[in-house]
């Protein structure tokens, strides 16, 4: 209830003597007269009596007719109203879903005081307004989600805020990402990789990883000519996709909205919202979401393809020099239950480099990592150098630690004799990480000189 204006007003009525006369009943708008003290209803206009399904008036009170309540209504403004104005406010009737400007004042009549409201039906226009109001907010949302993406650092912040706003637009449960891939057999797959949940909403991310992408493959087509998914009502599909039925069912999701991404033209995966209560139909929002969205995945894969690029040895595929020293120096600030250090230095690279050539050479390094990485993490070994390994294991027991080493020296020895020299050192809670690898490394530096000697020995 919102009070508008106090309008001086003159009754086009008169003295209300012609209230039952057939020009007052038939006029636009819901009328009616009733007693400001018992509030039963004395009489109404013909558009009040259909508006209501009343055949007759018979013994109403106006509460009861206009609202379904026992007693007056909270927001009745009867201790308002006068007899020389208008008492004008807006009220929304949800027993008949209508929105009315409403004006409200006593009159006397026969000498009798009474009260008379008048109710103009205003829903169009409160509707056209909402309209207006609701492209306004898609358009506010959409610029605070595009300053987000475009000037965010962190481009998966920048993601998870922008899908927040969006799913608070829709009023949702939820507002997510999916990306297509591979998985490790190469099939292709789609996973959640971002998501919003309102308030009371389980998160579901970690349970939408690796979907086989035929589970969404009713949707693929729409997706590839750039149209949204739409599903009003879940049961609408239970019959034709029994396997996404389920899914979605699932997750508790009775309707949902989805449109496409897209990487430079290829669909990589769409954005949508679950069960939304706002602004439905209206896809405008999601749409350039989506558009937006595209530039900064591809600026957020560029940069982890760049990163990549910088800690990572392009011929082996193991952290390079960069990740090492970046390792290294985040090992000296973490506490570490104990640490395995293993040095290696192939001792064979610069005669195959200068006799076979260098594509032999680096055929032969990355045959030697390719054993290092079966006995060991990948993440753990780096190549430091052009023939020099470092590996960095922590938290491995003694004697794994030590049987892994062996393990692997066998293998290497078996398809390349005398390919290594190996320092290797494991300790309970070390002190100083670096202190351990500068000894790794004078032990590998010694047992390469007993190779050597022994070389020259046999020669």
């Amino acid at each position: 209830m919102q009070r508008r204006s106090d309008t001086t007003y003159s009754c086009p009525l008169g003295n209300c003597a012609c209230l039952s006369g057939s020009v007052a009943s038939s006029l636009d708008g819901i009328i009616y007269v009733n007693d400001p003290k018992t509030y039963e209803l004395l009489w109404i206009n013909d558009n009040c009596m259909r508006s209501f399904g009343l055949e007759t008036l018979e013994q109403q009170k106006c509460h009861k007719l206009f609202q379904g309540l026992d007693e007056p209504c909270p927001f009745c403004p009867m201790a308002k109203l006068n007899f020389d104005s208008f008492y004008i406010w807006e009220f929304y009737n949800s027993k008949i879903n209508r929105h009315f400007l409403i004006k409200d004042k006593l009159i006397r009549h026969q000498g009798r005081t009474l009260h008379m409201e008048i109710a103009t039906d205003i829903t169009e226009k409160v509707l056209e307004q909402q309209v207006v109001q609701q492209k306004l907010e898609f358009e506010q949302t959409l610029i605070k989600c595009v300053r987000i993406l475009l000037e965010e650092d962190d481009s998966n912040r920048a993601i998870e805020r922008s899908i927040e706003l969006a799913g608070r637009q829709y009023h949702a449960d939820r507002c997510y990402v999916f990306e297509s891939g591979h998985d490790s057999s190469n099939r292709r797959v789609v996973h959640n990789t971002h998501e919003w949940c309102a308030p009371g909403i389980d998160p579901q991310m970690h349970t939408l990883q690796n979907l086989p992408i035929a589970l969404v493959s009713p949707w693929m087509e729409l997706f590839l000519n750039s149209r949204e998914v739409i599903i009003e009502n879940l049961e609408d599909i239970r019959d034709a996709h029994p396997d996404l039925y389920a899914t979605l069912k699932r997750q508790g999701i009775q309707r949902l909205f989805a449109v496409p991404l897209h990487l430079d033209g290829i669909l990589t995966g769409f954005i949508g919202v679950d069960n939304p209560k706002n602004c439905l139909g209206d896809f405008t929002l999601l749409h350039s979401l989506a558009y937006f969205m595209d530039n900064t995945i591809s600026r957020t894969r560029l940069a982890d393809e760049l990163r990549s690029i910088s800690l990572h040895d392009s011929l082996t595929g193991l952290g390079n020099r960069n990740a090492y020293q970046a390792t290294c120096k985040r090992l000296a600030e973490e506490k570490i239950d104990n640490m395995g250090v293993i040095y290696i230095d192939l001792n064979n690279l610069k005669f195959i480099n200068d006799t076979y050539g260098h594509e032999k050479g680096d055929e032969y390094i990355t045959s030697m990592s390719n054993i290092f990485s079966k006995h060991f993490r990948s993440s753990d070994i780096f190549r430091i150098g052009g023939d020099e390994f470092v590996f960095l294991c922590r938290n491995i027991a003694q004697d794994m630690f030590h049987k892994k080493i062996w393990n692997m020296r066998m293998e290497c020895e078996r398809k390349h004799p005398g390919a290594l020299s190996l320092g290797a050192l494991w300790e309970v809670a070390p002190p100083n990480v670096e202190v351990m690898i500068r000894e790794c490394d004078r032990r590998m530096y010694q047992e390469k000189k007993r190779i050597k000697a022994a070389m020259a020995v046999s020669e």
